[in-house]
């Protein structure tokens, strides 16, 4: 039997490798194999004579490109080689996509490459930019690359890294299609899911389908914290459920304007971390502006992406008022023909477009009062959900 291949990529420092090696300590008993890309780059380095490190690969890579892809080239042509010779059920090849730095940029991987690995599914890992800003500054290496100065990590530079990595994805995917590899959908990963859910969708996908959990995300980070999380752990005992909580940036635009609504002259905006509230960080104003047009665009996208791979969503509308983000969550549902199930234990009626949409599931109720019913419903009709 030929094993499954899935690329696992994105941007740099978003952490997915600790990510990738926390989970997969607890993956004992699956029939997985894992190739780091960049163990092989230093071994096929070595027998050219030439020594890789995680220092100097960036500069190396920048300043010797030729020589950089012929390693990395022959890397590729190892692990192929490899899978070829296991019969493991999951082959998971780990690398970074795409990098800009200075004038250059570093290229994870090409066309050719993934023409050789043919992933059956890309999943790309990634982190809320704060996170990524402060894991510059812990690692002493990369404040140094900054100047060691915290004002010289812009957010618009993070966020672009992201877009690069993202977009450098796509497009190899869609010319991999057209000479006839077909990889199953691209994912876009927060590693803010707990590890288990990422084995779940490695290597339980059939057994536990991919839901899309929608809920109103602005201004209720409280409930969030309670309800949503409460429902969440009961759901994903059944389906691999993917959570747009688990990379979030927006809470650092809403921060931005509850404080210039204060100050309109402030400068600096003061922020603490959504989940870890002890360390603040201080970020130019200038900086979350120009971040936030292409945040707002990457929140969507992203949103999007996972209602596309999932083959339902779960709407847990614990709040009366009804979500815009919600209501396109759903209606980009019914264009994927993912089955819809909504949770809306109010008396009043929701709008018609809600109704609507809620009513998409093969036993067409409208609403759910009770949250479990909803995930026995879900159980019992998931072999007749439509999308494929």
């Amino acid at each position: 039997m030929e094993g499954e291949v899935i690329l696992l990529t994105g941007p740099p420092l978003n952490g997915r490798d600790e990510y990738l090696s926390e989970a997969l300590e607890k993956a004992s008993g699956e029939s997985y194999a894992y190739y780091h890309v960049f163990e092989y780059l230093r071994e096929v380095g070595k027998e050219r004579g030439v020594k890789i490190t995680r220092k100097n690969v960036l500069d190396f890579a920048i300043n010797h490109q030729d020589l950089m892809n012929e390693i990395r080239d022959e890397a590729f042509e190892r692990i192929r080689k490899e899978i070829d010779g296991s019969d493991r059920k999951f082959h998971l090849v780990s690398t970074p996509s795409l990098f800009r730095w200075g004038s250059g940029s570093v290229i994870g991987f090409t066309l050719s490459n993934l023409k050789l690995l043919k992933p059956d599914r890309v999943i790309i890992v990634l982190d809320d930019v704060l996170s990524v800003r402060r894991r510059i500054i812990n690692d002493p290496e990369w404040f140094e690359r900054f100047g060691n100065d915290p004002d010289n990590i812009k957010l618009t530079t993070l966020v672009m890294w992201r877009e690069d990595a993202i977009n450098h994805v796509k497009t190899l995917v869609h010319e991999l299609k057209k000479e006839g590899v077909n990889v199953r959908y691209v994912l876009q990963f927060g590693i803010r899911h707990p590890p288990e859910v990422f084995l779940d969708l490695i290597f339980q996908e059939k057994e536990k389908p991919l839901v899309y959990l929608s809920y109103p995300m602005t201004g209720h980070e409280e409930e969030y914290y309670h309800r949503v999380r409460g429902f969440y752990d009961k759901l994903s005992e059944h389906f691999t459920v993917l959570d747009p909580g688990a990379l979030d940036d927006w809470w650092v635009v809403a921060e931005y304007d509850n404080q210039v609504a204060k100050n309109p002259d402030v400068r600096r905006i003061r922020i603490k971390h959504l989940l870890d509230g002890n360390e603040v960080d201080e970020l130019e104003r200038e900086d979350i502006e120009q971040a936030t047009e292409i945040l707002r665009r990457q929140l969507v996208e992203r949103d999007f992406n996972l209602v596309d791979v999932s083959r339902a969503i779960a709407v847990y509308h614990y709040a009366e008022g009804v979500s815009a983000g919600v209501i396109s969550e759903m209606a980009e549902a019914y264009r994927t023909l993912a089955a819809i199930y909504l949770y809306y234990p109010f008396k009043r009626r929701p709008s018609p477009f809600m109704e609507f949409y809620g009513m998409q599931n093969p036993s067409r109720r409208t609403m759910f009062r009770d949250e479990d019913e909803m995930i026995r419903a879900m159980v019992e009709e998931k072999d007749y959900w439509t999308k494929a």
